[in-house]
């Protein structure tokens, strides 16, 4: 007792210790909680399909394309030679004028799982995204579907694969994948890493939200056959996002109890063997990712992704874990007590420790590399970026 009174004695304010203490443990019980199985996963070799493709689900890839020739040229091929028995590409061409309308007609007379739509009746309509993702999956013949952008790559051959065994093996009905936004800048790496580790942990929690519509599978019925889409939602973000938030939250509605006796047995969850991810190819403008982010930002608002909120959660005790030993180093000062330094820097090591380990998982789960070396520098200011965002989108609210 002695010992305990003469160290509480020696330290600066010992109520901060205990703050601080207290926050690295709930900021690890958090990290540990969300993001367990897209670090920790078991990294096995992808087990085979079962041989007998009557017992595995179909799924329809739906593509809108308008003026993206060269890169149908180089994703076409890889989506049609997927290994998976039973799948479709439904690609919707909104009003292209270059050569993206010859080479869908030539492709699609040699494989008869693709399937071309075209909006040509009037421009303005054409350029409609959500118009052509709606005609997309009307023209799904399977009961699943799973959006891609033509300015993006599956990473294997076993890409399709992988999600539906993530589908069958955790007796799920929506499956969310991972994109890797690898030719950008590290700080856009970054926040979109998060965000979608963030709706990757959610899945498996069952409390799904949709901060991207990209390289998720889902029940085509949900779109067809439940709830309308709040108007006001598909107007302002007229993307993949606004339809896979509506389809997870299709149940969640308190004054319609017949869908939810329909849903409350529906499961998420995310896919991370590493060929189940995709990589965006082109390396997006300052600029073009804030509005972006933005406008991905207002649509979860509106399509009431309410677990997000437990995201910003965590990056307010990362931000006061570091102001506390901020200030613990300050009053400590001159740190003639090893004491006074040695707990707080102990802390802030473990912390990092922690950071790394989660990211090193990443890497191997996700291939995200180069992310994990400066991964506790981003730590200690994303609090600050994901505040930015924040008052950015409460701005433009106030404003409008």
């Amino acid at each position: 007792m002695k010992q305990i009174t003469d160290l509480i004695s020696i330290l600066t304010d010992p109520w901060m210790y205990a703050v601080a203490l207290a926050l690295f443990i709930a900021i690890t019980l958090l990290v540990f909680l969300f993001y367990k199985r897209p670090a920790f996963a078991g990294k096995k070799k992808h087990p085979p399909l079962p041989a007998d493709s009557a017992s595995l689900p179909g799924v329809s890839v739906v593509l809108c394309a308008r003026n993206e020739y060269e890169n149908l040229t180089e994703l076409l091929p890889l989506l049609l030679e997927q290994k998976y028995p039973v799948f479709q590409i439904v690609v919707v061409n909104k009003n292209s004028e270059d050569n993206t309308e010859i080479l869908l007609a030539s492709l699609e007379h040699f494989h008869k799982n693709l399937t071309i739509r075209t909006l040509t009746s009037d421009r303005k309509f054409g350029e409609d995204s959500l118009m052509a993702l709606g005609i997309g999956v009307r023209a799904a013949i399977h009961p699943y579907v799973v959006f891609f952008r033509p300015d993006c790559r599956p990473v294997s051959d076993r890409w399709l694969a992988s999600l539906v065994k993530t589908s069958v093996e955790r007796s799920a009905d929506t499956v969310t994948g991972y994109t890797s936004l690898c030719k950008n800048r590290l700080l856009a790496r970054y926040y979109s890493m998060e965000q979608q580790l963030h709706q990757m942990g959610m899945s498996d929690l069952n409390l799904p939200y949709a901060s991207t519509g990209n390289n998720v599978l889902f029940l085509k019925k949900c779109f067809l056959e439940e709830q309308e889409f709040n108007t006001y939602t598909t107007a302002f973000n007229r993307c993949e996002q606004a339809i896979t938030a509506h389809v997870m939250q299709v149940g969640k509605d308190k004054q319609s109890l017949e869908i939810q006796s329909v849903d409350a047995s529906r499961r998420f969850a995310s896919c991370t063997y590493p060929e189940g991810r995709v990589v965006f190819t082109r390396k997006l403008p300052a600029k073009e990712y804030r509005l972006r982010h933005i406008q991905r930002l207002q649509t979860l608002i509106l399509t009431k992704g309410w677990p997000y909120v437990l995201l910003i959660l965590e990056k307010t005790l990362v931000a006061a874990f570091y102001i506390f030993l901020a200030l613990i180093f300050k009053n400590a000062y001159p740190w003639s007590e090893p004491v006074t330094w040695a707990i707080p820097a102990g802390l802030l090591l473990l912390r990092w420790i922690t950071v790394w380990i989660h990211h090193a998982g990443y890497r191997a789960h996700l291939g995200e590399k180069n992310l994990v070396y400066t991964a506790p520098l981003w730590d200690v200011f994303s609090p600050v970026v994901y505040l930015y965002y924040l008052i950015v989108l409460l701005y433009k609210r106030i404003k409008n």
